[in-house]
């Protein structure tokens, strides 16, 4: 969990995320059409002065195509007339179904299933020989297709200007939760010109925190729409708008000074994401689609400040599209404790019910994987051998592969997926499985586990290898599904007399009157009490059955294989750690 292989990738993924939804789209006045089309594209694109041939598989133009409603859209067509950039830049596109007439370029998208999608052809601005900086052209481009609105909308090309490159930002490692520390945001202006003002653009996910935003900012909150856009789960984030007022010179380095954030308890791994410009409408800025969607306030504290600095670790030359773009990695001392019960509930028979195992993340901390599913656990359920599935639930299919290689017969093992890569403190998910039972009397008991990538493929390990977890013993439970009946009384009880007091010796087992021996239902054959004057024992080892104490509730396994005293009608098990663990 927590690798950084993919930091950049999936931090530049959260942040287009909203940037998708960026400003620019002009719909033609409604009519009768079955769908609406979309077309998004920034308002402002940079580029060197220096004329740049466009590299295979290359764009400088991010665009984004789509449609309102359901259904597929066919036989759209792109075009963009560029007779606005004449002698400042020129486009081209590399795709075998885009062609060029005179100074529009057609590019045929036969299909459009999504509402927010990249086009597949690649878009390459480059300035022409000799133009200066600060000229600027402009670009018509427009979405059509039968039967649908079309949309249309223009975008500034603008040669040199200002363009700000960034730093890489050190991860801090082992940070208490409720401590303060200012981000490392350093960058250079790598562009032509002077940069008149800077725009910061912050996110920030759970675990950090900004107590008192400065006077040049405003900040919102987002209920979840990077994690419905990115990611699939739902992750409120917390976004910062920060204009700074002040020229910056080509090639000067600058830090960010009094933006302070906060540790929360909510913080294991966790990150903030930055990205600087010379301008709210420059390509990339998320601000203009943000204000449409969330209610800004300004900030109260003293105003951040950018303050000269070295130049050292900042790239030279003019930014690619994500230069502009850095993150600041958290790395706290904190845990969270994942929960894993199970419940059964027979129907009147006995030989058929609900199996409903439950997974929670009890905190402190929220668990976030950015490590491509190795740290996010699922809910393995293991059924004895006269027990199987009668109905299997939308998340959960068999599972018959031992080390990460397939078996030729069913293991009876199913696995669920209850956790997506974002999994907050007080986060709980279930899943309810159907299992039928053979005929019988041998006690039957399901092991329920949680397991994760890591562990799937590593011998020695029952359980998920949650590292942050420190409490491992309830990653593991067993449930009882059929419960041994009561044995047959020998003689008639005689009537109880109340036995003089006595006083015990501390090792000496407490002796306990026998109940009467209760007889078995018609409608639950498999809940008769057993004997409490005998000694109850559990092997829980992989194979043994849980012994029956009148609950149907799931026992954590690690409470395991130790010799139990009866009191009463309660056993209390002694406890291991079953199985090797990681250090």
């Amino acid at each position: 969990m927590n690798s950084t292989r993919t930091r950049r990738a999936l931090g530049a993924a959260a942040a287009t995320a909203v940037a998708a939804l960026s400003v620019g789209t002009l719909a033609v006045p409604a009519h009768a059409a079955d769908h609406a089309l979309k077309l998004n594209v920034s308002s402002t694109i940079q580029i060197p002065t220096e004329p740049a041939a466009q590299p295979q598989f290359g764009d400088n133009v991010s665009m984004r195509i789509g449609r309102t409603g359901s259904g597929d859209v066919t036989n759209a067509v792109l075009t963009l007339d560029t007779s606005g950039l004449d002698g400042v830049a020129s486009l081209s596109v590399q795709g075998n179904a885009c062609s060029t007439a005179a100074k529009v370029i057609s590019c045929k998208i036969y299909l459009i299933s999504y509402e927010d999608i990249n086009i597949t052809d690649y878009l390459w601005l480059s300035a022409l020989p000799g133009v200066k900086a600060g000229s600027s052209g402009a670009v018509h481009a427009t979405l059509s297709a039968p039967g649908a609105e079309s949309a249309a909308t223009d975008f500034r090309v603008e040669v040199g200007g200002a363009a700000f490159r960034t730093a890489e930002i050190a991860p801090l490692e082992k940070v208490k939760t409720g401590s303060t520390f200012s981000p490392g945001l350093r960058f250079a202006n790598r562009g032509d010109v002077s940069a008149s003002r800077t725009v910061i653009e912050v996110m920030l996910v759970p675990g950090l925190s900004v107590d008192h935003w400065p006077s040049n900012c405003e900040y919102a909150t987002s209920p979840g729409q990077v994690g419905k856009k990115g990611f699939g789960a739902p992750i409120p984030t917390t976004h910062g708008i920060c204009t700074i007022e002040g020229e910056i010179l080509p090639n000067e380095p600058v830090r960010l000074n009094g933006l302070d954030l906060t540790v929360t308890s909510e913080a294991l791994y966790t990150f903030a994401d930055f990205t600087v410009y010379s301008g709210p409408d420059m390509a990339g800025t998320q601000g203009p689609a943000l204000r449409k969607q969330l209610a800004f306030q300004r900030g109260t504290g003293a105003p951040a400040t950018l303050t000269r600095d070295s130049a050292v670790g900042i790239p030279s030359g003019f930014p690619d599209r994500n230069a502009h773009f850095v993150e600041q990695e958290v790395y706290a001392d904190n845990g969270a404790d994942f929960e894993l019960t199970g419940v059964w509930a027979p129907d009147p028979s006995g030989r058929k019910g609900a199996l409903t195992v439950t997974a929670t993340n009890r905190g402190p901390a929220s668990i976030m994987d950015r490590s491509l599913g190795e740290g996010t656990p699922h809910i393995r359920v293991q059924l004895p051998e006269g027990a199987s599935i009668a109905e299997l639930p939308k998340g959960c299919q068999a599972d018959d592969y031992v080390l990460g290689q397939k078996q030729d017969r069913s293991l009876n093992k199913f696995d669920c997926e209850v956790f997506d890569w974002f999994m907050p403190n007080g986060a709980t998910a279930s899943r309810t499985l159907g299992v039928q039972l053979d005929e019988g009397t041998t006690p039957l008991s399901a092991t329920v586990s949680f397991q994760d990538e890591q562990s799937d493929l590593e011998e020695g390990y029952p359980a998920a290898l949650m590292t942050w977890d420190p409490n491992q013993d309830n990653n593991r439970v067993k449930v009882a599904l059929r419960s041994a009946p009561a044995p047959a009384p020998t003689t008639p009880a005689p009537a109880a007399t109340p036995p003089a007091a006595a006083v015990v010796p501390a090792a000496v087992p407490v002796p306990v009157a026998a109940p009467v021996a209760a007889t078995p239902g018609p409608t639950a054959p498999a809940r008769a009490a057993r004997s409490s004057s005998s000694t109850v024992t559990a092997d829980l080892a992989d194979g043994g059955e849980l012994p029956d104490t009148g609950s149907e509730q799931a026992v954590p396994l690690a409470w395991a294989s130790g010799t139990a005293l009866a009191l009463g009608t309660a056993a209390v098990l002694t406890s291991r750690r079953l199985g090797r663990r990681r250090a």
